[in-house]
């Protein structure tokens, strides 16, 4: 059989200013066949046992889509009178169709793959009815007395979402002879609690669900599926543009020691606003975009050129970001964008360098993010990870400084360092001694990281809980803490 793939997009549009627009999506799971079914049974227009089934739901008109895939019978099959043949080399998940004739009733084990080879179970997981869009009216964002984010109006306003009158129709599909029903299936209500702020909604579902009634015939059941419901996500939309938003404050920091509002250019820099996107994503390639969960960062330098910057993540409350390279030193301003629109702004004082080292807790304090690396004579190199976490409380590991032949070199990580101007105005002390900087500048794997190599005499041994910190260009560092064992 030539069968098409159709997918329906449905959209209900109400007639509001503004809208929260939600996409919803049906599926089904935990397909199977248990009863007598005889649809595509032997006729020459037929390839019985085998037939694809398709789905017609209250989430979209008929759909193949594999919709009741079974599995894939490119194997040898015997039929109960012993005749054998391979079938499905198509590559299709197929059914047996024709389960009423004695050449392919149960028990059968090359055609039925469960409950004794008697009934037919779907191998492939969740498949999806169809998708819809649904527009919700609400009234503008606005912020209460005393808020610090939008917390009225936009999607705000959607709590839940629910849809009734749920169904599913399984036929045997065949453009030539026409597609034959199976059964329906109805299911109860189905609900998605929704954990929306003013710009939109993030991913979530429903429970899944058993039919509640059949019919054709309504007893005994055929067929049967799970079925739920999935909003993939909600946006605020202001159709008529008009909506005249607030502009949220925010605060600029060093990533590595949340602390501002200086931060050094081509270095990682933490925004923390009220809620400015309903999403929270990562990049999911090597380069950093300057487009994520639906906003994008703009840096104005003191020279008036404005930047793009490369984000690193996105949250409703914290972005974190690359501050973009060639950013003028100076105060800088910063806008997040959504479209043409501001939904939060603020400020940065931008300098060449700014050193932050980072520490276990992402806090800027307590045990470094560091190793320590004994080196040995044949050039041999031992790495120890300075801290270990556990339920989130993060403790420094004791590094073995090694024996008298063997060096030890400590990796710091850090950001606002590589701009330094040359080595010699890196100073670097353990418990306020002066130690040997090796290297200072970038980290080459993770852009805006920087990285310095200290090389610790052996004369540290045994310090147990100790100070490290750098000074750039007379721009001191936080203070971190290693284990010297």
């Amino acid at each position: 059989m030539l069968l098409r793939v159709v997918v329906v997009l449905i959209a209900v549009t109400p007639a509001f200013a503004q809208v929260c627009r939600l996409s919803v999506a049906g599926l089904n799971r935990e397909r199977r066949a248990m009863g007598a079914i005889s649809a595509e049974c032997p006729d020459p227009l037929h390839t019985a046992p085998f037939g694809n089934w398709g789905v017609t739901s209250n989430f979209g008109g008929k759909l193949n889509g594999h919709q009741f895939d079974g599995w894939c019978h490119d194997i040898r099959i015997c039929e109960n009178d012993g005749s054998c043949r391979n079938v499905c080399r198509d590559g299709w998940y197929e059914w047996n169709s024709c389960t009423t004739n004695p050449r392919f009733q149960a028990p059968n084990c090359t055609l039925y793959n469960a409950k004794d080879c008697t009934e037919q179970v779907t191998t492939t997981g969740i498949n999806v009815l169809g998708t819809q869009t649904v527009d919700i009216g609400v009234a503008c964002p606005s912020a209460s007395p005393s808020s610090t984010t939008l917390d009225r109006g936009g999607c705000n306003e959607v709590r839940n979402y629910s849809r009734t009158n749920n169904f599913m129709s399984l036929y045997e599909l065949d453009p030539i002879t026409g597609d034959e029903l199976i059964q329906t299936m109805y299911f109860p209500a189905l609900l998605v609690d929704l954990k929306c702020n003013a710009w939109g909604c993030p991913p979530t579902g429903s429970n899944w669900l058993p039919p509640l009634a059949y019919d054709s015939p309504t007893s005994p059941a055929k067929v049967f599926a799970e079925m739920a419901m999935v909003v993939n996500s909600g946006a605020f939309v202001d159709q008529g543009n008009v909506c005249r938003i607030p502009q949220l404050t925010l605060q600029a920091v060093s990533s590595a020691t949340l602390q501002g509002p200086t931060a050094a250019t081509d270095s990682l820099v933490t925004i923390f606003s009220g809620d400015v996107t309903a999403f929270t994503e990562q990049p999911t390639g090597a380069s950093l975009p300057t487009t994520l969960g639906g906003i994008q960062v703009r840096i104005t330098d003191s020279g008036n050129t404005a930047r793009l910057a490369p984000l690193v993540y996105v949250s409703p409350r914290q972005i974190n970001l690359v501050l973009p390279t060639g950013t003028r030193e100076g105060s800088a301003s910063i806008a997040i964008l959504a479209g043409n629109t501001t939904r939060a702004a603020g400020n940065i004082q931008v300098t060449r360098v700014q050193p932050g080292i980072f520490t276990a807790n992402g806090q800027g304090t307590g045990v470094a993010a560091a190793v320590g690396i004994r080196v040995a004579p044949d050039g041999t190199q031992t790495p120890q990870l300075s801290f270990a976490c556990v339920e989130g409380a993060c403790n420094p590991v004791p590094l073995d400084m090694g024996s008298s032949a063997e060096q030890f070199v400590l990796s710091l990580y850090g950001t606002g360092i590589r701009n330094v101007a040359n080595l010699d105005t890196v100073r670097a002390t353990v418990n306020g001694f002066s130690v040997q900087v090796l290297y200072a500048g970038r980290q080459p794997t993770f852009s805006g990281l920087d990285q310095v190599n200290l090389l610790i005499p052996k004369t540290f041994a045994g310090a147990g809980i100790a100070t490290v910190q750098l000074t750039l260009e007379s721009q001191p560092s936080n203070p971190v803490n290693i284990w010297l064992r």
